[in-house]
């Protein structure tokens, strides 16, 4: 316990905490320490008035299984918000942890992607999946998500990457509704608007 500042425990807390707010990297999670650091040391009752520090973050994150804090978060998030039937836009998105990265000299380089779905009427996280992309890209992780949820009424928002027939075809058949950024990657479609 030589140097230890903070239990495992309050850790592990804020990092979760951190992470249902849309918080994912090292430095998201730090900043949002700094950001909601008076409520944290009174929620968890900190006695040293100090929050865990970037390293240490890090550290715990590197120790922890985070697929297996993504399954518990994601279940506790689904069960409440499958009580709630009102509509909902759902902006998807894929971020890229740069710190995951484990191949810097390659020219195809691999680190962990992680795909969620932010609530604009909840302001959660409601689902996440995270991967090595390459085992699989955010655009096939997306269509999977799509074809595999049970929601519906809801309208997807998505950023140009997903703006493909495949992706938009799987929101219609899944009694959802999109809206797509529309860039150069679709250039007759683009050129028609």
């Amino acid at each position: 316990s030589q140097g230890r500042r903070h239990e495992l425990w309050v850790v592990l807390t804020i990092i979760i905490l951190a992470l249902l707010t849309g918080n994912v990297s090292y430095k998201q999670i730090t900043s949002f320490c700094k950001a909601e650091e008076e409520k944290l040391i009174e929620m968890l009752s900190i006695t040293s008035k100090t929050l865990p520090s970037y390293s240490t973050i890090r550290r715990v994150m590197l120790g922890i299984n985070i697929i297996d804090i993504q399954s518990i978060l994601t279940s506790i998030i689904n069960n409440y918000y499958s009580q709630k039937s009102q509509e909902d836009w759902i902006a998807i998105d894929g971020k890229s942890l740069k710190n995951t990265l484990t191949d810097y000299e390659e020219k195809s380089q691999n680190m962990l992607n992680v795909v969620s779905w932010f609530s604009q009427e909840t302001k959660l996280i409601i689902k996440v999946e995270i991967q090595e992309n390459k085992k699989k890209s955010e655009i096939a992780v997306v269509l999977s998500m799509i074809e595999n949820c049970d929601l519906s009424n809801k309208v997807f928002t998505l950023d140009a990457l997903h703006c493909n027939k495949e992706i938009t075809k799987t929101i219609i058949e899944s009694k959802n509704d999109y809206l797509i950024t529309v860039k150069r990657n679709q250039i007759k479609l683009h050129n028609r608007l």
